[in-house]
């Protein structure tokens, strides 16, 4: 069962009638009694209220609340009692926190940057008593003591392990001080509060054995839990607004604040309440009901994110969304809040393993609603190449291009696989799959092996392990590409010379089709060594007209619609010079019909 008290601000001493009316809620709780009872009292430091019965002696209550009755003189001096075995019973004796022997906690979790401050005075109040310095980060195994600040970077999470066994879990973006951390008597229950300045925990507290008192205390600037046997979660708010939800146990919330009649609630499982930054204490409601999350993946591929499609929630302004190690949430790597219209939601990726996802939303009054959860397998490594080559939806003529990709360091090979884009069952039936490449390359030669169509292809890396074994990562989305036939170079009689309109030129056409293109090379040798003449021209002709008298070489390439480029054609010999022509422009013969040249 959980008490929840509300002081107006943290520091501030309790009027005695609140401290009455707390005393008596804790009676209607079941916690009541001649047992002592806590109360804040602000910079004199934390008291437990014990109701003196018969038989008392400070001597006695020393042993049982400090562990050493020679301490009875303390709590004499601090209550002004005259007479030491004569207390009267029915009234009420304070026995002062401070005097009780101190306690500790160990980190059980951290991840990302949270650090820790140790102050000089663990008795200091709590609005300076952990320093502003920037402290030191917080280790795994570390033991905490009383007093300690914890800061919490964006994405950072701690578990804290108390003595009692309890764990309170501190979420990103929080500012939390081990304020108490006292053991009553040799052996007894904890008292432990902690003030969380800002941000939030989430605290599972055991129940104690038989009657043990334990105290559990959560403090805001608006307000101070104190649990006994539940899970539950607090949150504070820059502005001093705090907010609490109850999963399991039940919870009692009341108020301090003496400027307007806050009135009290009993929460149960499932149910929430807001305390408005003046102390004022808002009807308990209905949690949130969990997300439906069941669209969510089973595994998540991609190194750098994972991204997950936002649920639909009626009454959610925000989401929580957390990644875990394990089911109970202790171990939590990812943590973010993402407004009720964000989509997807977005977590920075992790290394492979499994994994478990928890889901939150949170209403407008900031009150966290029931969590749904789902194991998430992240595998991602070795990552996917990056594709060089060719180019998405490009054309690539069959068996005059490969497909590549980039080398991936630590992947010792590389899998290929191309499907047909109209093949229904995808790639669980590729056409190619090549899944011992050397290099992250199809050769150009098995790509021939397909008929021309629309294809789609993707490339994984794949490493050795320590025991020998290959491990694939996942494969690269899948890119599409159109193979199609090249078009043949152009033959011998695609060739044709004829002579031009101009003095001493010549025309050279050949054969081609609507769409092409022609690459026209010109030069002295058949090798090519020095092209005179390098040029593309839409139209299946050229004219020589440029070219001084000679005999040159001449070899000629296509490119169709698509891109694609034939080889070059073979080398054709061609004369060219200034022929003499006839008054009517017709070219003149030798006796042996050779055209007639000026010299």
């Amino acid at each position: 069962m959980m008490t929840v008290h509300m002081p107006a601000a943290l520091g501030r001493p309790v009027s005695r009638a609140c401290m009455l009316a707390a005393l008596g809620l804790l009676g209607l709780l079941g916690l009541g009694g001649a047992q002592a009872q806590i109360k804040p009292v602000g910079r004199n430091g934390d008291t437990m209220a014990h109701r003196v019965v018969a038989g008392d002696t400070l001597e006695q209550l020393a042993a049982r609340y400090l562990g050493d009755a020679r301490q009875w003189t303390d709590l004499q001096q601090h209550n002004g009692v005259a007479n030491p075995y004569r207390l009267r019973p029915g009234s009420v004796l304070e026995i002062p926190v401070r005097l009780l022997r101190a306690a500790v906690a160990s980190v059980e979790f951290v991840q990302g940057d949270a650090r820790s401050t140790r102050p000089l005075d663990h008795l200091a109040d709590t609005q300076g008593a952990a320093g502003d310095d920037a402290g030191q980060p917080l280790r795994k195994g570390q033991t905490l003591q009383e007093g300690e600040r914890l800061q919490l970077a964006p994405d950072a999470f701690v578990a804290v392990r108390l003595a009692d066994g309890s764990l309170v879990r501190v979420q990103s973006q929080s500012d939390v001080v081990l304020r108490q951390m006292r053991r009553k008597g040799r052996a007894g229950s904890l008292q432990s509060v902690l003030d969380l300045r800002e941000g939030g925990v989430e605290a599972s507290v055991p129940p104690e054995p038989g009657n043990a008192q334990r105290r559990f205390e959560i403090r805001t600037p608006a307000a101070s839990t104190s649990v006994r046997g539940t899970r539950f979660l607090v949150q504070a708010d820059a502005a001093g607004s705090t907010a609490a939800a109850v999963d399991e146990g039940t919870v009692a919330v009341g108020s301090d604040a003496s400027s307007a009649n806050t009135g009290d609630a009993l929460l149960r499982p499932g149910q929430g309440v807001a305390v408005a930054a003046n102390g004022r204490v808002g009807e308990p409601r209905p949690m949130l009901g969990a997300p439906d999350i069941t669209a969510w993946p089973a595994l998540a591929e991609d190194a750098n994110w994972i991204s997950l499609p936002l649920p639909g929630l009626p009454g959610a302004v925000r989401y929580q969304l957390q990644l875990s190690r394990d089911a109970d949430m202790t171990q939590v790597l990812r943590s973010a809040s993402f407004q009720a219209t964000a989509s997807p939601l977005r977590l920075a990726g992790v290394e492979d393993g499994d994994y478990v996802l928890s889901l939150r939303g949170i209403d407008a009054q900031g009150i966290p609603g029931a969590a749904s959860r789902r194991a998430l397998r992240v595998k991602a490594h070795p990552v996917p190449p990056l594709y060089e080559s060719p180019q998405a939806d490009a054309t690539v003529g069959l068996g005059r291009a490969s497909l590549q990709c980039t080398q991936v360091v630590g992947a010792a090979r590389y899998r290929i696989q191309v499907v047909s884009a109209d093949a229904q069952a995808g790639f669980a039936e590729p056409a190619i799959d090549a899944r011992d490449l050397n290099d992250c390359t199809l050769p150009a030669t098995t790509l021939a092996r397909l008929p021309a169509g629309r294809y789609l292809w993707r490339a994984a890396s794949i490493r050795t392990l320590a025991n020998g074994q290959p491990d694939q990562g996942p494969f690269a989305a899948a890119q599409a590409m159109q193979l199609a036939a090249v078009p043949p170079q152009p033959s011998a009689s695609a060739l044709q010379m004829g002579d031009g309109p101009a003095e001493g030129s010549r025309q050279i056409r050949w054969s081609g089709e609507p769409g092409q293109r022609y690459h026209v090379m010109v030069a002295r040798d058949q090798e090519f060594t020095a092209p005179l003449v390098d040029l593309w021209t839409d139209q299946p002709q050229w004219s020589t007209e440029d070219l001084p008298a000679g005999s040159y070489y001449l070899r000629l390439q296509i490119e169709d619609a698509n891109g694609l480029r034939s080889d070059f054609s073979a080398a054709r010999q061609f004369r060219t010079g200034s022929w003499i022509v006839d008054a009517s422009g017709e070219m003149m013969h030798s006796g042996n019909g050779e055209r007639l040249q000026r010299q």
